[in-house]
Order: C-alpha cells, then structure tokens, then sequence
C-alpha cells in the first residue's frame, strides 16, 4: 500500500530554526521591524546600503513600488491593517509611512497631494542620501474634528409650530389624493 504524502516537510539540518534579530551572542534587545513603502523608480535597481541602514535605525522594513498608485494603495492596505491591530488591542503602532526616493517626478508631487487630502494620518518621508526627511508629517487622530452626529430631540411634545408644519402637510397630501 502506497503511503499518503502531506504537504509538511521536515526542517533538515542543524542551524535551520528561526531567529531573532539581534542573535544568541549580541547584548541588544532584538527589535520588531514594522512595515513601510517605499517608492522608487525601476531604473533604480537596488537601494543603498545608506538607506538601509536609516531604515533600521527606525524600525522599518521596505516594501518597494515604482507605480505611485501602487504605493498608495499598499499604504493604505497597511494603514487598514494597523486599525484593525488597534481594535483588537493587539497593537498601539501607528500607519506606515510613504518613503519617497525622488520628489521630482510630477506623479510623485500628485501622490502627496493625495496623501494629504484623503490620509492625512499617513506620513510621507522623504531620503535625500543621508537620512530620512519629512514632507508630510501625519495628522493625529486627536487633532482631527470628531464628526458631527445631530441628536433627535429629547422632547416628546410637539410645539405649536411643528403642530401645524404637520397638518398642513396632511392637509396638502389628503387633497392630493382625493383629486
């Protein structure tokens, strides 16, 4: 009788279980990276060593797009991400942010502008080299104006003028139907 395969595999060889960043050996804390988006042009083959490093130094891991609409759309997919973290209380970080490799091309210039206007809550950076620059810093939920939700009144008596608002109404409607 022939044995069934599953789709599980053994892990061969020593060495081969997941670590952490930081090793066995190394005295630091290791660190979660958190995701952001990167927008780089595709004739730009690989990002630099520089940039990395200022990526670490702030906790991010890339994800690269060399279409502006793809960029914000990844963006947002991890900003809704991020707000159903925050709902279940499994997580206090806040939305991803854009980071820009050229801001010369006019797409780009319409890609903030976008960002400013419908996610305003999502930062945009900008590395010029060296490190990492702000061009739109992200609006604070607390900052933004609570939306404005009109109450029924609490009263139950109808006043005089709402009275005859109503009968002239029914008055009007009563005749329409009769004719």
């Amino acid at each position: 009788m022939a044995s069934k395969k599953t789709g599980k595999q053994k892990m061969q060889g020593p060495g081969q279980t997941p670590r952490l960043v930081g090793g066995d050996g190394d005295d630091a804390q290791p660190c979660v990276l958190h995701p952001c988006v990167v927008l780089a042009s595709a004739s730009q083959q690989q990002l630099t060593d520089a940039f990395h490093t200022a990526l670490l130094e702030e906790g991010l891991v890339p994800r690269v797009e060399h279409d502006p609409r793809m960029a914000m759309a990844e963006v947002c997919l991890l900003r809704r991400e991020a707000k159903q973290r925050r709902g279940t209380g499994a997580d206090r970080s806040t939305a991803a942010p854009l980071i820009l490799l050229d801001l010369t091309c006019q797409l780009t210039n319409e890609l903030i502008a976008a960002m400013r206007q419908h996610v305003p809550d999502i930062p945009v950076l900008h590395f010029d080299g060296t490190s990492l620059n702000t061009v739109h810093k992200a609006l604070d939920a607390a900052t933004k104006q609570p939306p404005v939700i009109v109450q029924p009144p609490r009263s139950i008596e109808v006043n005089e003028d709402e009275l005859m608002s109503l009968l002239r109404s029914s008055t009007t409607h009563d005749k329409a139907s009769n004719s």
